[in-house]
């Protein structure tokens, strides 16, 4: 393996970067109660509808993505509204953060305060159009929006890097 150079990247987290880190954790989890909700809805309405089974099934469906779809709407404002207020009563998310990246791990800096993270702290990385995600825990990662990279080589170099040090 080659020695690469280190790659340093600094921003401030805003609160809709924030929302769509929460949005991109939980969708699995609203597509699934969309869809159970889908065909609960979808049972109890056959069993209303008087026609053919397969007409029946048809315009149960349809009638089924009103009240689903409402219910997926309001998951997704109750989470937009949670993650707003989870980001607001952290008071180290709203500072500049400096993340260097190198074989040997994760420096964060974030105002007088050093962390350092091994390789083997983190479990994955995800990448979003607009994020990378790099995971510690199920539920917890660091968040690095792409605008605090320079340019698409750095994003590169930074992919590069996590590719070789994280073993999944």
């Amino acid at each position: 393996m080659e020695k690469r150079e280190p790659v340093t990247v600094s921003g401030t987290l805003t609160v809709d970067e924030f929302k769509k880190y929460q949005a991109y954790h939980v969708r699995r989890i609203n597509l699934s109660f969309f869809f159970v909700l889908l065909v609960l809805f979808t049972y109890m309405f056959v069993s209303v509808i008087d026609a053919i089974w397969f007409i029946s099934i048809w315009f149960a469906a349809l009638f089924a993505l009103v009240p689903s779809g409402f219910f997926l709407l309001s998951v997704k404002t109750f989470n937009r509204h949670r993650a707003k207020k989870e980001f607001e009563s952290d008071s180290i998310a709203h500072n500049e953060m400096t993340y260097t990246f190198s074989e040997e791990g994760v420096h964060q800096k974030v105002r007088r305060s050093d962390n350092y993270y091994e390789w083997s702290d983190f479990s994955s990385l995800e990448e979003t159009p607009e994020l990378f995600l790099l995971y510690v825990s199920k539920r917890k990662a660091i968040v690095l929006p792409k605008r605090f990279f320079k340019n698409k080589e750095q994003q590169e170099q930074f992919k590069q890097i996590v590719r070789e040090s994280i073993h999944e």
